[in-house]
């Protein structure tokens, strides 16, 4: 007979996503956001899915339910000198004293034309994945919109 501890890691669990209908978890890869995401404050145990279409896309779905679900990217890819400004609270929030132990990530909104992709830069999902557990904060960063263009309209510079 196995003990928890050997069972602990190896237990999956099956959910229902919005894009790939039903995939198998591992419990251990639940990110935990105690205060939910903005809209969505009582969803607060979410999973990182990578898209097999597109490496530098992620799923963060919730294994509550397949809503919501969102898409997100990596700022750092898109935005050169991305340099987000956490409010105080934050590290604690996490539970780090290192924002290195942090990932950030930005929403994106993907339109039917891919041209038309918007990132939300002022308000980041946050994840400690050493802990499990995530946050979306408002950054202090004046300069950051919850709607940038990742591409420029024709005609014009970005």
């Amino acid at each position: 007979m196995r003990t928890i501890n050997e069972l602990r890691g190896k237990y999956k669990m099956l959910i229902k996503t919005k894009d790939f209908d039903f995939v198998n978890i591992n419990e251990e890869d639940i990110i935990t956001f105690s205060q939910g995401i903005y809209a969505y404050e009582s969803t607060t145990k979410f999973i990182i899915l990578n898209n097999p279409d597109n490496q530098w896309m992620k799923h963060l779905q919730s294994v509550e339910d397949e809503e919501p679900r969102f898409i997100l990217l990596d700022p750092h890819m898109f935005i050169e000198g991305y340099s987000p400004i956490i409010p105080d609270g934050t590290l604690g929030l996490l539970k780090t004293n290192d924002i290195k132990d942090l990932s950030f990530f930005a929403i994106a909104v993907i339109p039917k034309s891919v041209k038309d992709i918007t990132i939300n830069l002022k308000s980041p999902v946050i994840i400690n994945f050493k802990e499990r557990i995530g946050a979306q904060v408002i950054l202090e960063n004046r300069d950051y919109f919850v709607r940038t263009r990742l591409f420029a309209s024709e005609g014009t510079a970005q």
